[in-house]
């Protein structure tokens, strides 16, 4: 072999062994975004102070539908291989990019309840591809009904997720800016109820006439908050602003606690009337 051919089969060679040794690791593929990068996107672009812009997303939903797909794709095996709070955080943000879509594909309206049939209401209409994920679901198509009271109240057992979730409409409380995310969920759900009991247009406490007007929310799932601290009263102690919380508990059995009337009104952004 002539030796200029010798000395670059030799050069050849070496780069190769030198390449063969190095291993590269490519990114697993299929893996979930646990930061929920895409969902707070859509909701920074579009959550205005406790309204959504619904009209600029239909505009443009392309996040948003990458989100949902990015949701759809999680196995069952690596659901199963998650901690329960990104579990958590997951269900909960399913619920509200859900919700949104629904909201979305069909507007304008004046309110979820108008997406519903006479015999059905909206949250038992199956449309959430992740059956998958919940194996006591009846169906592949999961419901807002399946998520809310099959999945997030009786697994994760916490009231606060009624301050997490958002049903598009004026008298929820309001949807976050952000994802919710594993690392953080303690200080995001802590910081949500308590934005919530702050919001004197949900809820209202008066400390001279020792009364608390409050979301009817309290009344519908008294069970959660009573099984979290004891009795609503005390829960409302636990999250109010500090001001209020001491003289709620103070107050304990007599304080008057009544329930404002909830508006299903779509929580759409304010526009000018033409």
């Amino acid at each position: 072999m002539p030796l200029f051919l010798r000395s670059l089969v030799l050069v050849c060679l070496a780069v190769c062994a030198a390449g063969s040794s190095a291993v590269v690791q490519k990114p697993a593929e299929g893996a979930f975004d646990q930061s929920h990068r895409v969902w707070t996107e859509v909701l920074a672009a579009h959550v205005k102070g406790d309204r959504f812009d619904y009209k600029e997303l239909q505009a443009n939903r392309a996040k948003l539908d990458q989100y949902l797909g990015a949701l759809q794709s999680v196995t069952r095996d690596e659901f199963e291989r998650w901690t329960k709070e990104q579990r958590y955080a997951f269900w909960i943000n399913a619920y509200n990019a859900y919700t949104i879509h629904l909201i979305v594909k069909s507007y304008p309206l004046d309110s979820i309840k108008d997406l519903g049939g006479l015999f059905k209401s909206v949250w038992d209409k199956p449309f959430i591809p992740l059956g998958h994920l919940f194996p006591d679901a009846p169906k592949k198509e999961l419901t807002l009904n399946n998520i809310e009271h099959d999945v997030l109240r009786p697994k994760f057992v916490d009231a606060r997720v009624h301050a997490a979730i958002n049903c598009a409409s004026r008298g929820c409380p309001p949807l976050r800016n952000e994802a919710f995310v594993a690392e953080k969920l303690d200080a995001q759900l802590d910081g949500q109820v308590r934005a919530w009991l702050a919001d004197t247009n949900r809820n209202r406490f008066d400390q001279t006439k020792s009364k608390a007007q409050v979301s009817e929310i309290f009344s519908w799932f008294k069970e959660d908050f009573v099984r979290d601290a004891g009795s609503v009263r005390e829960w409302l102690a636990r999250y109010a602003p500090e001001d209020q919380g001491k003289w709620i508990r103070e107050a304990g059995k007599e304080l008057d606690v009544s329930y404002l009337d909830y508006s299903w009104k779509l929580n759409d952004v304010e526009r000018p009337k033409r």
